[in-house]
């Protein structure tokens, strides 16, 4: 992939809030091209990744206020 085009989805997940897949995504490329994934595979590797992240930063949020109160 070349730069240019990883530093615009990196710019371009950030705006959408897609944290993972900006500070991750050589790794999540080089995943989808060991594992020759097709296009919705790798859409539903990215998608289960931030979803699994966001759910990951809620439970620590979760844990954190309920240590404070």
């Amino acid at each position: 992939m070349s730069e240019l085009l990883s530093a615009r989805i990196q710019a371009q997940a950030t705006k959408l809030g897609l944290n993972h897949l900006a500070n991750h995504l050589p790794e999540l490329v080089k995943r989808a091209d060991d594992q020759e994934m097709g296009y919705l595979d790798f859409l539903d590797l990215i998608t289960a990744e931030e979803v699994g992240m966001k759910d990951d930063n809620r439970f620590r949020n979760a844990l954190r206020v309920s240590s404070c109160v």
